[in-house]
């Protein structure tokens, strides 16, 4: 009896065996084949990863492309949690792609969702199998919770400013101010009259105005005119004066050559010589001092009366002998 309960334990226990060996050979091959064709990689979040569990999938743009083998505080900083996933080693996770934690729908399950990745970015890779590190960047969740923390701390912002503008002291300015400018409206309605008044008396300097500045224009024109005729009379009473300075030029002239030919012919009796001259000297003395009474006479009518040379209403005085 004691020899085949012996018999039995070790029957059982060659089986146990056989199948303990079994299985290691396929956790062997197993963990072989995941080698092959699996690399770790290393992701350390600061965010809370509730809802998300090991063996959660990761995906890569959607796809799936491995798991999450596990999840632990990172033990060299408490703030954050480490995750270690398992990732076909054909996936091309680059410099620029970043793993962010996502959630199905409202089931409040969670995965691992790789994005990022530029097209011309380089792999992950330092050439070796060391477990590599992949950037994380805030969920969604996260995203939204800061937002609304800042929308809120900025709504605070804003009620605790209006609340003083709107205290009683500014309702009482703003209502003091409302009550002077009825007042002053008050006021302007009951100056309308004058300020009709004034307004016409603006259009009345306006249209004044208009007609000065026409009299200017006017008046340029005269001045412009009065000069026209100063010129025109300065240049007259200079050609009556060349005229007659050269007429006596010629009796002067005529007069020497008399003289030069009686000493020529030896007649030294100056008072024949000069008997028939006096008459013409005494006719140009004659002239040169009409031309100078008629000079004079021009110069102090302009100098009592210049307002003749505009207007031309005052007739120049008579001189001295006329």
């Amino acid at each position: 009896m004691e020899s085949r309960v012996n018999y039995t334990a070790i029957g059982v226990f060659v089986i146990l065996f056989t199948v303990a060996v079994v299985a290691f050979g396929f956790w062997l091959g197993k963990y072989s084949q995941d080698e092959r064709l699996y690399r770790r990689y290393k992701v350390y979040m600061t965010e809370s990863v509730s809802g998300l569990s090991p063996e959660a999938a990761v995906k890569f743009q959607g796809v799936d492309v491995g798991k999450v083998e596990s999840i632990q505080i990172n033990p060299h900083n408490s703030e954050e949690v480490e995750l270690t996933l398992k990732i076909k080693k054909e996936t091309p996770i680059k410099t620029d792609s970043n793993a962010m934690l996502k959630f199905y729908g409202i089931t409040g399950l969670a995965f691992i969702e790789i994005a990022g990745g530029s097209r011309h970015a380089p792999l992950l890779s330092d050439g070796k199998d060391t477990v590599l590190t992949i950037p994380s960047s805030p969920s969604l969740i996260t995203r939204l919770d800061e937002s609304l923390s800042n929308v809120a701390a900025k709504l605070s912002l804003t009620l605790d400013r209006a609340n003083k503008i709107f205290s009683d002291k500014n309702i009482d300015n703003v209502a003091q101010s409302l009550e002077n400018l009825r007042s002053l409206t008050a006021q302007i309605d009951g100056y309308q009259i004058q300020i009709k008044s004034l307004l016409a008396q603006s259009i009345a300097l306006e249209h004044n105005a208009s007609k000065s500045f026409v009299a200017m224009g006017e008046a340029a024109g005269s001045v412009k005119t009065a000069s026209g005729n100063f010129n025109t009379l300065i240049q007259t009473k200079m050609a009556s004066t060349l005229e007659s300075l050269d007429a006596t030029s010629k009796e002067s002239h005529k007069l020497i050559q008399k003289l030069e030919a009686s000493l020529d012919h030896g007649d030294y009796d100056m008072r024949a010589i000069a008997a028939p001259a006096s008459g013409e000297l005494t006719t140009l003395l004659e002239q040169t001092r009409t031309l100078s009474n008629e000079m004079e006479t021009t110069l102090r009518s302009l100098r009592e009366n210049p307002s003749d040379l505009l207007f031309k209403k005052s007739t120049p005085k008579p001189g001295p002998g006329e």
